[in-house]
């Protein structure tokens, strides 16, 4: 049976200057995992059949590297500000798309971006960063009658709180490049990037008896809506699966290390 990504919940990270945490709420929040832990080829082997156990298991990596910031497996959460850095690089310049970001063992032919980290990993990150995952306003520009990816109706207990804003920074020429990752990206009936695709949507993955769905299937974020993928394009036309293409000119060449970087999108959504 599938269930939604909201049984998968996890406590925020303290920030900097925060009320110290009790050792039971530290406990829960898996930060007193022991210098040099290890686990058992056995109990991996069951954390990789159980996504609550392997989300146990990973939120023990996290470590505090300066005041309010945290590292989880390479990806970096400042508690206070809630943005998260993930670690990826350039998979394809020129490209048809239904992906912006895939893990390395996922659906590489169709996506800009690659990364070897786990995409549940990514989830945990954004579950401490306070993002919810959420599912409202998805399918709001889609046309009347159009055939939608069959999504779970989830509503955040924040407004607003599976929002985000997606940016990329590279470096080329000794210098740092900053873009929204919106413009790495163009809608084949104009030719150009989306104008409403800025803001991104954490709808959350999914388990079912293959375990974590994102994890299966590779998927972190889609750009033709994937219930599987833990972000999804709330553009018009994230119906349609034909719809997109890489932008070559504004992407670096192919290997380029890119951080992508997610923030909370501060202005409310109107449908």
């Amino acid at each position: 049976m599938m269930t939604d990504s909201t049984a998968m919940q996890t406590r925020p990270l303290p920030a900097k200057n925060s009320r110290p945490y009790s050792v039971s709420r530290i406990s829960v929040l898996g930060l007193l995992a022991l210098a040099g832990m290890s686990f058992s080829l056995a109990a991996q082997e069951a954390a990789e059949k159980d996504p609550g156990a392997r989300m146990e298991a990973i939120k023990k990596q996290i470590k505090e590297v300066a005041p309010g910031k945290y590292d989880l497996d390479g990806i970096i959460i400042d508690a206070a500000t809630r943005e998260v850095r993930v670690p990826t690089e350039v998979n394809l310049v020129k490209a048809p798309v239904e992906y912006m970001l895939v893990q390395d063992k996922g659906k590489t032919h169709e996506s800009v971006l690659k990364t070897t980290l786990d995409p549940l990993v990514i989830q945990v990150a954004l579950l401490l960063a306070n993002y919810e995952p959420g599912t409202e306003n998805l399918f709001a520009k889609a046309p009347a009658g159009a055939e939608l990816p069959n999504f779970p109706q989830l509503k955040p207990t924040k407004p607003g709180a599976h929002l985000v804003n997606i940016e990329v920074e590279w470096e080329a020429e000794g210098k740092k490049k900053r873009s929204p990752l919106s413009q790495w990206v163009q809608n084949i009936d104009v030719y150009k990037p989306a104008p409403d695709m800025d803001v991104w949507m954490f709808t959350g993955s999914k388990i079912d008896e293959r375990g974590f769905v994102a994890s299966v299937d590779g998927s972190i974020i889609a750009v033709w809506a994937d219930p599987s993928a833990l972000l999804n394009s709330m553009a018009k036309g994230n119906e349609r699966d034909e719809l997109w293409i890489s932008l070559p000119a504004n992407i670096p060449p192919e290997g380029t290390p890119v951080t992508l970087i997610i923030t909370p999108n501060p202005q409310p959504q109107k449908p």
